[in-house]
C-alpha cells in the first residue's frame, strides 16, 4: 500500500564531484558501502537492494557544470527503474 512508501531527497546541489553524488546517493537510499560508483552498480542498487516502495525527489543543481552530464545519466537510470518497475516513483527538481 501506499502507506509503506519511503520518501527519499537526493540532494545533488551542494556536490562538487561525482564521488559526493554518489555518496549522496548511498547515504540517502541506505545502500551498503561496498555498493560501486557507476551506472551499473547504481541500477543494481535501484532495482534490487533499496527499499520499495519509493518516493524518490532528486534536487540536480550541481555547483559544478562538469557534474551536470554525469547527474543526468544517473537520473536516467532511476527514471528507467521506475519506467520497469512499477515500486519507484521519481521527481526531479
Amino acid at each position: 500500500t501506499m502507506s509503506d512508501t519511503k520518501n527519499y531527497i537526493l540532494d545533488f546541489s551542494d556536490c562538487a564531484y561525482i564521488g559526493e553524488v554518489y555518496a549522496v546517493i548511498k547515504k540517502e537510499l541506505e545502500l551498503p558501502s561496498w555498493c560501486g560508483e557507476n551506472l551499473d552498480a547504481l541500477w543494481d542498487a535501484v532495482t534490487g537492494m533499496m527499499y520499495t516502495p519509493a518516493k524518490i525527489i532528486i534536487k540536480t543543481a550541481a555547483k559544478r557544470a562538469e557534474l551536470r552530464q554525469s547527474i543526468n545519466d544517473i537520473v536516467e537510470v532511476f527514471r528507467e527503474a521506475e519506467n520497469e518497475y512499477g515500486e519507484i516513483v521519481v521527481t526531479v527538481e
